[in-house]
């Protein structure tokens, strides 16, 4: 299952090689592809000109993949505390069961079956 995963996830980023590289290609005028421009970088003699279409594209996938390998660590992390609190607390209530099963029991307890309602 991991094999198919891994090979879906190659096939899903050759394509999108191959998309950004057509991209590219259609995207010329004048002799020169088109340029995106970002806010607060346009100050920049080095960024005046703008970047590539692919170079964002390629930029907002690559952040995109961070962000989402963060929230799913975060999530990872948060649900092995959990079930190491459960796990603790289920090793309490084994240890409590046993102290209980070894108890002797008295013969004055009365069992009913009766629910008795309390008022308060």
């Amino acid at each position: 299952m991991k094999l198919l995963k891994y090979l879906l996830f190659i096939i899903v980023l050759i394509g999108s090689l191959i998309f950004l590289v057509e991209l590219n290609q259609l995207n010329i005028i004048n002799g020169e592809s088109i340029k995106i421009k970002i806010p607060f970088l346009n100050e920049n003699e080095l960024y005046s000109n703008g970047f590539n279409v692919w170079i964002i594209l390629v930029s907002t996938l690559t952040v995109g993949v961070f962000i989402g390998f963060f929230i799913a660590l975060v999530q990872i992390i948060s649900q092995k505390r959990e079930i190491i609190s459960y796990k603790s607390q289920l090793k309490r209530l084994q240890v409590e069961l046993d102290s209980l099963r070894n108890q002797a029991i008295d013969d004055d307890i009365e069992i009913s079956d009766e629910y008795i309602e309390e008022e308060e």
